[in-house]
C-alpha cells in the first residue's frame, strides 16, 4: 500500500471508534511517525512502509482510537504558533486559551515601563502555553510561571528553552501563589485555572475525563474553587492599575464578573470566544 492507501484504512477505522476529524489525525499520526508534514505525505503518496514503519503507524491508530489525546501520541502541541511539547499527566492547551492568551496581551505595553520589565505571573501554567506565548509576543514581558506539578514546572521550563525564552521565564512549583514572595509584584496575572463543577464529570469526552490529569480538570462543586482562591489573594501580588485576565466557564462566567465588581474591581469585562461563550473575564486593579 501507499500512504494514501495507509492513511484511508486509518481514518475509516478511526471514525468506526467516533473519533472526530478521522481524516486530520490519520494524517496527523502519519506525518509524526514519518517524521515529516502533512502536505509531504501527499507529494510522496506513492512511497510505502517499510514493515516496521506499518506496525508502528497500526499501533499509533489503535492508540488514537482508545480515545488517548492526539496530543499525547505526538507528544506535542500547536498553540498561537507555537509548536509546544506536551506529556501525558500534563494538561493539553485548548484554542479558548489561546484567546485567553490575546485578551491579556491587550494590556500590554506598547514599550516598557519605566521597569523596563512587564512583569506577568501565569498560575497553572501546565505545559507553558501562557507563559512561553506572553514571552514570545511581548519582548519586555518577565513571566513567573507556576504549577502545583514538578512535571509540569519542568515542561513548561523546556518549552520555554525550545523557544528561546527561557531567560525570562521563571518557574517554580508550588499551588496559587504558595511559591511567591511576599514582596512579588505584578503588572498582570492570568489564569486558565481548573473550573468545571465535580459533578460534571461524566458529561465530558472520554479522551478528556479517561485520560487527562483531574487536578487539571475539576475545583469544586461549583468549579470555583481556585477561580475564588486566585481572585481573593490577587489583590496581594498585582501592582495597582494591573490586570487580572481568567478563563472560566461558560456557566459562571458572569458570576465571577459580579464577584470581582463586589470586591471592589474597575473595569470588570466579560468576553465571549469564537463560539460565541462568554470565556474570558478581566479586571482592573483599583489604583
Amino acid at each position: 500500500m501507499n500512504l494514501v492507501e495507509y492513511l484511508a484504512r486509518a481514518a475509516e477505522y478511526l471514525e468506526r471508534h467516533a473519533i472526530t476529524s478521522p481524516r486530520l489525525n490519520a494524517e496527523v499520526l502519519l506525518a509524526n511517525m514519518l517524521g515529516t508534514s502533512r502536505l509531504e505525505i501527499y507529494t510522496q503518496f506513492e512511497r510505502q512502509l517499510t514493515t516496521t514503519q506499518a506496525d508502528a503507524y497500526r499501533e499509533l491508530v489503535v492508540q488514537r482510537g482508545t480515545g488517548r489525546p492526539l496530543q499525547y501520541i505526538t507528544g506535542e502541541t500547536g498553540f498561537r504558533g507555537l509548536t509546544l511539547e506536551v506529556a501525558e499527566g500534563v494538561f493539553i492547551p485548548r484554542p479558548e486559551t489561546e484567546f485567553l492568551v490575546e485578551k491579556a496581551l491587550e494590556k500590554a505595553p506598547l514599550v516598557p515601563g519605566t521597569s523596563g520589565a512587564f512583569r506577568v505571573l501565569d498560575l497553572g501554567t501546565g505545559c507553558g502555553c501562557i507563559a512561553v506565548s506572553v514571552a514570545s509576543e511581548v519582548e519586555s514581558a518577565s513571566v513567573v510561571a507556576t504549577d502545583c506539578d514538578p512535571k509540569a514546572v519542568e515542561l513548561c521550563a523546556a518549552n520555554a528553552a525550545k523557544e528561546s525564552v527561557g531567560d525570562r521565564v521563571a518557574t517554580v512549583t508550588g499551588d496559587v501563589y504558595g511559591p511567591l514572595r511576599a514582596t512579588d509584584e505584578f503588572d498582570l496575572i492570568i489564569s486558565n485555572p481548573p473550573y468545571i463543577p465535580d459533578g460534571a464529570r461524566e458529561s465530558l469526552p472520554a479522551e478528556v475525563k479517561d485520560f487527562e490529569p483531574e487536578k487539571a480538570l475539576f475545583a469544586g462543586p461549583e468549579g470555583l474553587d481556585v477561580i475564588n482562591r486566585i481572585i481573593e489573594g490577587a489583590p496581594g501580588y498585582l501592582a495597582p492599575g494591573g490586570s487580572l485576565v481568567l478563563e472560566v466557564d461558560e456557566t459562571h462566567a458572569h458570576a465571577v464578573a459580579e464577584t470581582l465588581s463586589v470586591a471592589g474591581w474597575a473595569e470588570v469585562e466579560v468576553f465571549d470566544d469564537l463560539a460565541g461563550k462568554p470565556r474570558v473575564v478581566r479586571a482592573k486593579r483599583v489604583e
